[in-house]
C-alpha cells in the first residue's frame, strides 16, 4: 500500500514537473511578439520571410523533414473553491503549438464575451460555459471547446483547466516562495468576499509570499495588460515552485504525497503524463521570438455593452459585427497564423 502511494506520488511530482516546464515553455516573455494592431501581416512579415529563407535552403529534400499539423490547446483558470464563482474560467487562452513553423501562438479571449450557449437559446458570459456544463459527464469543456471554436475558427485538440487553489496550496507547503516583482501592484477592484472589493497592493522588488498572497499575485487583474500580466506573474511563481521541487530530496514522502493530492485535486486535462512530457520535448528549445502573443480584446473587434444575466444586468463585451459574428475575428486568427 505505502508502496502504491509511493509511485502514485513519484508520478505526480514528475506530471507537475512536466506542467510546470509546459506552461513556462508557453508563455516564456523576454522576447515574446505582441500583436498590437490588427495589421497582423505587417507584424508577422519578418518572420514569414525568416521561414521562406529556411525552406530555400532545404532545397529539394525539404519534404524529408518531419512535419504534423498545428495543435490547439485550450488552457483555462479558475479562481476555484472557497471563493464566489469558483468555477468561472477568468482565463481564457487558446495556444497553437505549429511544429512545422516552430511557433507558438497565444490568443486571449475576453473572459466577459457575450455567447449564445451550444445546443439553446439562451445566454451567458464566455467565462461561465464551462460551469453551465461542468456536471455533464464525459462533457464539461465540451461547449466551452465547441465556442472557441465558433470564435476564433481554431478546432481545439486538448485542455488544461487549472484551479488557482493550485498555487496557494503549493506554495503554503513549501513554506512560502521568494518572487522578483517587476513593478508596484495596486489593485483597487480585486474580488473580496460577498460579491465585493478590496485593495491588494504589493511594492516591487523582492518579496517573501505565503500561499494567499502569491494566489492574490496570480489573480490580480486590473493592469494595462491584463491576462498577459497575469500570465507574467503566474509564469514569476511556477518558476519559484519548479525551483522548490527540484530541490526536494526523495525520501521526502510526505511532500511527495502532497503534491499529488494537490495535483490530482486542482489540475483537469485530457492529456496524460506521456503526452504532456512529449509536447513539452517539442516546445522547449522553441526560440522566444517564435512565441506570438495576441490580446483579442485589444484589436478594435469588440465593443462594450450591458445585457440581463440571471435577471440581473451585467456588463458584456461584443463583437463590433454583432453578437454572435465572430468573422472579423477569425479573419485575424487567420491572419496572424499564416
Amino acid at each position: 500500500m505505502k508502496r502504491d502511494l509511493l509511485l502514485k506520488s513519484a508520478l505526480g511530482l514528475l506530471v507537475l514537473a512536466a506542467l510546470i516546464g509546459f506552461f513556462l515553455k508557453l508563455f516564456e516573455e523576454p522576447k515574446w511578439q505582441e500583436i498590437k494592431s490588427s495589421s497582423a501581416k505587417a507584424e508577422l512579415s519578418s518572420a514569414k520571410e525568416e521561414t521562406k529563407t529556411e525552406s530555400s535552403k532545404n532545397g529539394l529534400f525539404s519534404f524529408l523533414k518531419k512535419s504534423s499539423e498545428p495543435i490547439n490547446f485550450l488552457l483555462l483558470g479558475a479562481s476555484g473553491s472557497g471563493y464566489e464563482a469558483p468555477d468561472l474560467t477568468d482565463t481564457i487562452l487558446v495556444a497553437r503549438f505549429d511544429e512545422a513553423k516552430n511557433k507558438v501562438f497565444l490568443f486571449s479571449l475576453p473572459r466577459d464575451l457575450l455567447v449564445k450557449i451550444p445546443d439553446s437559446e439562451n445566454f451567458t458570459k464566455l467565462n461561465a460555459l464551462y460551469a453551465y456544463s461542468k456536471n455533464e459527464k464525459n462533457r464539461e469543456f465540451e461547449n466551452l471547446k465547441e465556442k472557441t471554436k465558433e470564435i476564433t475558427g481554431l478546432k481545439i485538440q486538448h485542455y488544461i483547466l487549472v484551479d488557482l487553489n493550485f498555487v496557494k496550496k503549493l506554495v503554503d507547503l513549501f513554506g512560502g516562495v521568494n518572487i522578483w516583482v517587476e513593478k508596484d501592484i495596486l489593485d483597487t477592484a480585486f474580488p473580496g468576499p460577498n460579491h465585493s472589493f478590496e485593495t491588494f497592493e504589493l511594492k516591487s522588488g523582492w518579496r517573501y509570499l505565503d500561499g494567499e498572497t502569491a494566489l492574490k499575485f496570480v489573480r490580480s487583474r486590473h493592469s494595462p495588460s491584463g491576462d498577459f500580466d497575469r500570465i507574467s506573474r503566474q509564469q514569476e511563481i511556477l518558476q519559484a515552485l519548479k525551483q522548490k521541487i527540484t530541490n526536494l530530496k526523495f525520501w521526502e514522502f510526505d511532500k511527495f504525497l502532497e503534491i499529488y493530492q494537490i495535483l490530482a485535486q486542482n489540475v483537469k486535462t485530457d492529456l496524460n503524463f506521456l503526452e504532456i512530457k512529449d509536447w513539452w520535448e517539442k516546445m522547449k528549445d522553441i526560440p522566444g521570438e517564435n512565441i506570438v502573443k495576441t490580446d483579442v480584446l485589444g484589436q478594435n473587434l469588440f465593443e462594450s455593452g450591458s445585457a440581463i444575466l440571471g435577471n440581473t444586468e451585467a456588463s458584456i463585451v461584443k463583437p463590433k459585427a454583432g453578437v454572435e459574428n465572430y468573422d472579423e475575428i477569425k479573419k485575424f486568427v487567420e491572419e496572424t497564423i499564416k
